[in-house]
């Protein structure tokens, strides 16, 4: 995480029911070894008590809470990720802004989203929202839309298969992937009412998993399959399959951000030219296709979020911050930071310390 010690610890007590030793990789909190795994996520924006978060999955609960300050330290360490799991997430209220690969998708209350193993993601933290999502492991769905186990789920029959997600899910099982980058969105319809079916299934699936008795994983699987039928009720949902870029294009972008990261954001495009062995043209096409920005954009986005991070971890000067970016022009550096936060480094200080 690229993150100090007592930044670090914040995440102990999240992570208390896993494995430890696993806490300074990303592999400890993007690798799910269970089938199933709850997680439930709470923002408050500019409360004292910003941020909740629990895990948990059959016999296992972990929960922690963060206060404002400390969170504001955390967040400038986020970082887009993807999951060994299918990630399917329900906003329970608010407004969830979410970055999906290039783009920032806005989730309203009720509403749902389904990402494959490739797609990188991460939550933005610009507004409060409560959102509870499931980590379903390839085996347990596939055990759900197979022909072996669909006389025991009825699974043939609950959703129709016309339908955008009987569709990702037969490409997701019945072809070859390589990379592919897919995900549905699943938006309430507007009658005037919302539909909180969903909603209960989940709530279902928690107390089965906090209190697993005999057979759970049986039951788990049953909410499951009920859980994307619903999501299939085309009266209840409208659905926006997507398919993003190549495994080829993925693999760039990530050597791209990799190599800006290692710069704090300060790296030429002939630098990367350079360093890649791709022409600059190139590489800033694949910048901009997965960031909606050009290479430079992208570098200064990078590089402000150091200087975020600085502003309230350390007690340099803003000057001496600019001069370790190697930011020569101190009005540049203060017209990237107001345009990527909306205000001068300054107030960024005083507020977020």
């Amino acid at each position: 995480l690229n993150v100090d010690d007592s930044v670090l610890s914040a995440y102990a007590d999240i992570y208390s029911e896993f494995n430890m030793s696993n806490l300074r990789t990303r592999e400890g909190f993007r690798e799910s070894t269970v089938p199933l795994q709850m997680t439930l996520i709470t923002y408050e924006h500019n409360s004292p008590g910003a941020y909740k978060i629990s895990f948990f999955s059959p016999g296992n609960y972990a929960y922690s809470e963060i206060g404002q300050d400390l969170f504001g330290l955390i967040v400038p360490q986020f970082e887009l990720h993807t999951h060994n799991t299918y990630e399917l997430y329900l906003v329970r209220s608010g407004t969830l802004s979410q970055r999906i690969e290039s783009h920032r998708h806005i989730y309203p209350e009720g509403s749902c989203f389904l990402l494959n193993r490739n797609v990188r993601h991460n939550e933005e933290y610009s507004s409060s929202f409560s959102v509870v999502g499931l980590s379903i492991s390839e085996e347990l769905l596939h055990d759900i839309i197979s022909e072996e186990f669909s006389d025991e789920y009825l699974s043939d029959i609950l959703w129709d298969e016309d339908t955008d997600l009987m569709r990702f899910l037969d490409a997701e099982f019945n072809e070859i992937p390589d990379g592919r980058k897919t995900f549905i969105d699943f938006i309430p319809v507007d009658n005037g009412q919302r539909d909180r079916v969903c909603e209960n299934i989940f709530e279902e699936i928690a107390q089965i998993m906090l209190d697993p008795q005999p057979g759970y994983l049986f039951l788990i699987k049953s909410k499951v399959c009920r859980l994307l039928s619903c999501l299939s009720n085309k009266e209840a949902y409208t659905t926006q399959p997507t398919e993003l870029g190549t495994a080829a294009e993925s693999k760039v972008f990530s050597r791209i951000t990799k190599e800006l990261e290692n710069g704090h954001g300060r790296v030429s495009r002939n630098e990367l030219e350079r360093k890649l062995h791709y022409s600059g043209n190139y590489l800033n096409r694949i910048s901009h296709k997965y960031t909606g920005m050009n290479l430079t954009e992208y570098a200064n986005s990078i590089a402000m979020r150091y200087a975020a991070s600085m502003l309230v971890s350390s007690d340099l000067t803003i000057s001496e911050i600019a001069e370790k970016l190697s930011f020569s022009n101190r009005r540049y550096f203060y017209n990237e930071f107001q345009k990527a936060y909306g205000c001068t480094p300054k107030q960024y200080r005083n507020e977020h310390r």
